[in-house]
């Protein structure tokens, strides 16, 4: 397309050149979804999956909290959120910012894969040290 054609942004009526994807004043997206999510990173994402709320929250997509509310229903409420979070993932997270490159997409979102493996180790570490700790506490006084 010519750069010198321009197109009017149906969001906020900005005018705009034609090759662009997302309105520089509303943030909005002028091309559609489906044509726009490149082959490569049309899969699960882990990290959505994995971190949840946390992930969303570093994506902007707020809709990722409602993870909270879905923990009332035990076991299936958790489960079932993370597999939708983990299937919407990856179009969220190329739809939250505009990317250099599918490569570094991908690199991005398995950081986040590695972000979750510290945070689980950490939690085992701590969570043995504490029992630990309560059974040296509970001999101690009998």
């Amino acid at each position: 397309m010519n750069e010198s054609e321009k197109i009017i942004c149906p969001y906020c009526n900005a005018e705009l050149n034609s090759d662009v994807k997302k309105c520089k004043f509303c943030g909005e997206w002028i091309v559609s979804d489906t044509d726009e999510l490149p082959k490569d990173i049309r899969h699960f994402n882990w990290g959505a999956f994995l971190l949840n709320w946390i992930w969303g929250l570093m994506h902007r997509k707020y809709i990722t909290l409602l993870y909270f509310p879905a923990c009332i229903i035990p076991i299936i409420g958790p489960v079932a959120i993370s597999i939708w979070f983990g299937l919407m993932g990856n179009r969220w997270a190329w739809k939250s910012r505009n990317w250099a490159s599918v490569e570094e997409f991908n690199r991005v979102q398995k950081d986040y894969i590695f972000v979750w493996l510290i945070l689980f180790l950490l939690g085992i570490i701590i969570s043995v040290k504490v029992i630990l700790l309560l059974l040296l506490i509970t001999n101690i006084n009998i």
